[in-house]
């Protein structure tokens, strides 16, 4: 009986990981976006102080959620250089920052 239990537990982790890809291409597709405005607004692709919003951010709700802090925050430094490298990608930039 207790494999059925663990397969059940992994098929609902299966189904969680797809939605956690699909919020990821979500993420990443806004690059376009957020480019376009860093463009009108002259701003860099890197932008050191949004990134540390976004970290904060990240961190505060790592607190909330009872999750691992430095875990949290390297998940996100990940989806950071993520969209950075979307945003390259784009711009046309063959250096990945």
């Amino acid at each position: 009986m207790a494999t059925g239990k663990l397969e059940s537990a992994r098929e609902k982790m299966r189904l969680i990981d797809r939605e956690i890809m699909d919020l990821i291409e979500l993420r990443t597709n806004l690059a376009g976006e957020i480019l376009s405005s860093k463009k009108e607004m002259n701003k860099p692709i890197r932008d050191e102080e949004q990134m540390q919003k976004v970290l904060d951010r990240a961190s505060s709700l790592a607190v909330e959620k009872n999750l691992d802090v430095e875990s949290v925050r390297k998940i996100f430094e990940i989806l950071i250089q993520m969209s950075i490298d979307k945003q390259n990608e784009y711009s046309g930039n063959t250096i990945l920052v």
